[in-house]
């Protein structure tokens, strides 16, 4: 008799030790980190001083895009459309993505100045001046999108 209590205490323990780790496996799994979608929203603003035309705009359009022409760009000022930047990550990780407006304009005289913002979530966080008659600006930002 004491031999088939101490297999069933075996089988017991076993069974109890089974339960365990199946138990602990459905805890660590219920614990995968979650991704959290983080937005950022971007516009690039343009404006000379007078007498400059701009002539193009090209920028990033989206995460991970090429640069996009704007159509119909003249006069002194220019502002994009609101571009949308998105990425999903879990706590903790910092994903960094470039912003780019390059804009050329032609000025009325060797003092005619060209800015070119970028303004990420409503806030301004670049701005290049350039002076002269042939007006090249290139703004670049890098937006850090992370989950704290």
């Amino acid at each position: 008799m004491t031999k088939e209590k101490n297999v069933f205490q075996k089988i017991a323990t076993g069974f109890l030790l089974l339960m365990m780790a199946a138990l602990f496996t459905v805890i660590i799994s219920c614990r995968e980190e979650q991704d959290y979608e983080i937005t950022h929203r971007v516009i690039y603003k343009a404006e000379g001083s007078a007498g400059v035309q701009i002539i193009s705009a090209r920028y990033h359009g989206y995460v991970g895009a090429n640069l996009v022409s704007a159509p119909n760009v003249s006069g002194h000022q220019w502002t994009s459309p609101e571009v949308t930047m998105t990425h999903r990550l879990p706590v903790g990780k910092i994903n960094t993505e470039g912003t780019l407006a390059i804009i050329k304009a032609t000025g009325a005289n060797a003092s005619s100045t060209l800015k070119v913002q970028i303004y990420v979530d409503g806030a301004l966080k670049k701005e290049v001046t350039v002076t002269g008659q042939d007006l090249n600006a290139e703004a670049q930002y890098d937006i850090d999108f992370k989950v704290d």
